[in-house]
């Protein structure tokens, strides 16, 4: 499972674990079944607290996203994908709203933050483009 956390961002680690596993689980990359890492992987994959990955798995349990069985590990439930894309859409919208708030209070124009939304999702592309080089197979010369 790849997730990728922002350390200096404003966004607290937790929520950006939260968000990432519920975006894979609406976006079908993990499905019904599928086993999670256990707490103590994915927090030495992430490098983060074990407590930050049970307080994100107990609260996708409660949501309906996870099953936490005891001794056998985490796993996606059969919640429906729609009502997970849904939810999903919902809070993008909400972050949208705010977004425009923001550039509207700096005089932005609707092609104005367009731009800017160019711009951010090129800098994404090439952060996915670097990690995924970076976790490549370097081959040595002898």
């Amino acid at each position: 499972m790849f997730l990728r956390i922002e350390k200096g961002s404003a966004v607290p680690i937790s929520r950006q674990i939260v968000e990432q596993i519920g975006m894979l689980c609406a976006s079908g990359q993990l499905v019904s079944g599928d086993r999670l890492p256990s707490i103590r992987e994915l927090a030495r994959e992430l490098a983060v607290n074990q407590n930050t990955i049970l307080r994100v798995y107990e609260r996708l349990t409660s949501a309906g996203l996870l099953e936490m069985r005891h001794g056998q590990g985490t796993f996606v439930t059969a919640g429906s994908k729609d009502d997970q894309i849904a939810a999903h859409r919902l809070r993008l919208i909400d972050e949208l709203r705010q977004i425009g708030r923001q550039s509207l209070a700096l005089g932005l124009s609707p092609q104005g933050l367009h731009d800017l939304l160019d711009v951010a999702f090129e800098q994404l592309a090439a952060t996915a483009r670097a990690s995924i080089s970076d976790s490549s197979p370097q081959e040595h010369s002898p």
